[in-house]
């Protein structure tokens, strides 16, 4: 719902924009804030080596993710007139992974909180995931950078026979589809 509300509201005229987004603020961000803070404070999710914390009064959503001695910090921040505003993801600490990296899983968690209406907790799921899977060994998908992928939360299987880099079948099947051939996104040889 959040994604179709942002959507209106970006078409709409100045004039009516404005109404709706002060409206919003007064009457409705508290309370969509409120449940989805509630929802991460409830969530049945316990995690070995993840820590969630609400920051209900400043409409933020903190995690700290630990794996031997490293620990990374992300910081999840509701927009003050929520649904409309966008939600942003902001960087703590990010010890253990490059800073490519660290963009990579901030872009993916923005885009799927802003994008495809993921909850709160779901976004921080998928994050737990992928640096699961990150400090397994697991390679990235070299189309949508990231472990797990966002829609079927699959991992990268199918490889290229020449440069072996691994990509999702999701992935490559929109590439294929995009570029109109069959040729690896990375070294252009025959798939």
């Amino acid at each position: 719902m959040p994604a179709i509300a942002r959507q209106w509201f970006n078409g709409l005229e100045k004039k009516h924009a404005t109404i709706v987004d002060k409206y919003t603020s007064n009457a409705v961000t508290q309370l969509l804030c409120q449940r989805e803070m509630q929802q991460v404070q409830s969530s049945s999710n316990k995690f070995d080596n993840m820590q969630v914390k609400t920051r209900q009064s400043a409409g933020e959503v903190a995690a700290v993710y630990t794996v031997d001695e490293i620990s990374m910090e992300l910081v999840v921040k509701l927009a003050n007139n929520h649904p409309l505003g966008v939600v942003t993801v902001e960087s703590g600490k990010k010890v253990g992974v490059t800073t490519a990296q660290w963009r990579r899983w901030m872009l993916q968690m923005t885009t799927f909180l802003t994008h495809q209406n993921g909850s709160i907790m779901d976004g921080l799921i998928l994050w737990k995931r992928n640096a699961d899977k990150h400090f397994e060994g697991v390679e990235d998908c070299m189309i949508c950078f990231s472990v797990i992928h966002m829609s079927n939360y699959s991992l990268p299987k199918l490889s290229c026979r020449t440069c072996k880099k691994k990509f999702h079948s999701i992935c490559l099947y929109r590439w294929f589809n995009t570029s109109n051939n069959s040729t690896c996104p990375l070294c252009r040889n025959i798939f």
